[in-house]
Parts: structure tokens; sequence; C-alpha cells
């Protein structure tokens, strides 16, 4: 079977959370900066340094209120930076840490994240140097697969289940031209074969009107010969199988041609994934 890799953060031993004089839990910035004030030699490091860079890259679900501050005394002094007065890891160093250290969805997830407000390419090199072993074997992994045009956690999370599947590669955020000169986006999709897929999560983010707005859009595609596939949290995050044996025959339907050895290979990772990201 192949061998695909781990999928779910491991659930975290939350120390009990720091609460300010009105008994409200306290955010990891103050929470790490409270930790800096008792001990000066500690740099905030992975997801806390994303936070405090500006970056959420916790699980999905999670709150950054009782999420561990993470930190270390010993990054040399070429990977820190200075925020609001606080220490930490550059954000070429973060980005090596979450791709090397996260699950790979959410490792995936970062990465498309902190390469969209952009990256030097010679400081992320130079992050990348000093890795070896397994780490780097992860890290070039999740830069491999990351895509800085995916604007949400959601849409990384199934572009990455999609290639891991062994499945073509579509295209974040595809512009489709209608006939009267608009254009239509599609979270993800394959011009060759006019298919799409959508992540669905307009019912808690942006309320009725955007969602009755997706709709019309999906209509207009459909209209246009599209195939359009809709997906919600639960079919990403918990039940990718049967929405990937969709998209695979979808796109036979529409003239993708594999080989029957890559049509098994295909098959197989479909099973793996699953699995992986069931837990089973």
């Amino acid at each position: 079977m192949t061998q695909i890799p781990m999928y779910r953060t491991a659930t975290a031993t939350l120390t009990a959370p720091r609460r300010d004089a009105g008994g409200a839990t306290e955010d990891l910035l103050l929470r790490f900066e409270a930790a800096f004030e008792s001990d000066y030699s500690l740099v905030a490091t992975g997801r806390t340094a994303a936070w405090i860079h500006g970056f959420d890259v916790l699980p999905p679900g999670a709150d950054q209120r009782e999420w561990p501050v993470e930190s270390s005394p010993d990054p040399p002094l070429a990977d820190i930076t200075v925020i609001d007065g606080l220490p930490v890891t550059r954000l070429a160093r973060t980005l090596v840490d979450c791709a090397a250290d996260l699950p790979r969805l959410e490792a995936v997830a970062a990465a498309d994240q902190i390469l969209r407000a952009g990256i030097d390419s010679g400081a992320l090199a130079d992050a990348l140097e000093p890795v070896h072993g397994e780490r780097l074997r992860r890290a070039n992994a999740t830069l491999l697969a990351a895509d800085p045009r995916s604007e949400s956690p959601m849409e990384s999370w199934t572009r990455c289940l999609i290639g891991d599947a062994g499945l073509p590669a579509p295209v974040p955020q595809l512009r489709v031209r209608t006939p009267n000169g608009q254009a239509k986006f599609l979270d993800l999709g394959w011009e060759q074969w006019r298919v799409g897929v959508e992540y669905d999560g307009m019912g808690t983010d942006l309320g009725p009107a955007a969602e009755a707005g997706d709709r019309r859009r999906h209509q207009v595609l459909r209209s246009l010969g599209w195939e359009v596939m809709v997906l919600t949290a639960s079919d990403v995050m918990e039940h990718p199988r049967p929405w990937l044996i969709r998209l695979r025959e979808a796109l036979l339907e529409r003239g993708w041609d594999p080989d029957l050895n890559e049509l098994r290979d295909i098959n197989e990772r479909i099973e793996a994934v699953n699995m992986a990201l069931s837990g089973r």
C-alpha cells in the first residue's frame, strides 16, 4: 500500500491557559510575552512565531488562547528578528519549521499562507541549509506541494489531498471567461477537462448572500459545460474517499487518459489517503 504522511495533529497537552485580571484567557502573543519576561533567553518558534508574524497556522478549530506556547532558547542569532519587542524566528525560518514539523496538510496550508505573503528565495535557502535528514525531507516535500495561489487553509488541504491521491494537479483560483467577457473563479480547476472543485465554507464565513452568489456562479459555470464539485469541511477533513473517487471518475469521463498502471496506483493512493485521514 502507498505510504501517505501523517495528516492529523496529535492531541496537544494543553497547559492551563493564563487568565487576565478579569478572568479571560490570554492571547498567545501575551502568553509568550509573559514567558519571555520570566526567561529572556526564549525565542518564539513554530506556530507561536507564525502567530506573532500574523499567520494563523493552528489546527482547524484550535483556540489560540489555549494553544501551548512554542519557544526555544537557542536559535542562531541570524534566525531571530524582533516583533513588538518580542524575539521570534525570522519568517523564512518559521516557514521551514512549519514545513518540517507540522502534519502534512497543516504544513502545506501554512506554507501556502506564508509564501503568499512573500518570502525572499535567498532567505528561504539560508533557512533550509542547516536542516538535515527527515526534517529536510519533510520540509522539501511540503514546499514542493505548496502553492501560494490557494486562498484558504481548506483549499490548501483539498489541493494537497488531490495531489497525494495521485490525481492531476489542479490550478488554484482558476479564472474562467464567460461569453460576455466576465471572469468566474474556481477554487481549484482543470481547464483541459472543464472540471472544478469548490470548498463550501460560506454558511459559517460570509453568510447567505455570499452563498447565493456562489450558487449562481456554479450555475453559470455548469451552463458553460463545467462539472463543478462542491465540498464541505466534513468531506475534506473526514471523508475524502467518496469525493476523490467522484473526482477521478469526472476527470476520466472528461477525457483524462492515464495508463492502467497509473490508474492502479491512484486507486491505491486514494485508499491510503482515506485511511491516513481517518486515523486507521
